[in-house]
């Protein structure tokens, strides 16, 4: 069984819960996410796994990872070993609490740079793709629903996914 950490509305910690109480939404918890960009310039995109609680088969970061009990910048070291298996500098953007239906959590989201092949987890994706900023943008402009919320959110917060 996975636990995270339980934080209340201005991120203070509260304690450690079973993974499993964050999906009736009633409980706030952490995630990491990773903006990864290569040398062109272009950034990828995960599309979540169909069998994913939460926005299943929707493009989304390229990295996520719910935080267990360990620091954001942590998670994401760890989520990005797993889900990409490469290790990558990552700098912080920003940070927001999100309440989509039966989610509640502040999503960190950090800016990384890579070349490095990557091995996908197919258990966490079912695609990746690299995509160019303005692609993104208009992808998400025009049909935000193929997207994760907090990917989406992150675009409003930014205005655009400079600062790479």
């Amino acid at each position: 069984m996975e636990f995270n950490i339980e934080v209340d509305e201005k991120d203070n910690v509260i304690g450690i819960r079973p993974n499993k109480d964050f999906v009736t939404g009633k409980h706030i918890h952490r995630s990491s996410h990773l903006l990864l960009y290569n040398s062109k310039g272009e950034l990828l995109l995960q599309k979540r796994s169909p069998n994913k609680h939460w926005s299943p088969n929707r493009w989304s970061f390229s990295v996520s990872g719910t935080v267990m009990d360990e620091s954001y910048e942590e998670c994401l070291h760890r989520e990005t070993k797993e889900e990409l298996g490469i290790a990558v500098a990552a700098t912080f953007l920003c940070k927001f609490l999100l309440s989509y239906q039966n989610d509640k959590s502040f999503h960190a989201v950090y800016v990384g740079k890579s070349d490095t092949p990557l091995t996908p987890d197919w258990t966490e994706m079912s695609e990746v793709r690299w995509i160019t900023e303005s692609q993104v943008i208009a992808e998400v402009t025009k049909n935000q629903d193929a997207f994760a919320p907090g990917f989406v959110e992150c675009i409003r917060k930014t205005n655009n996914l400079k600062n790479k």
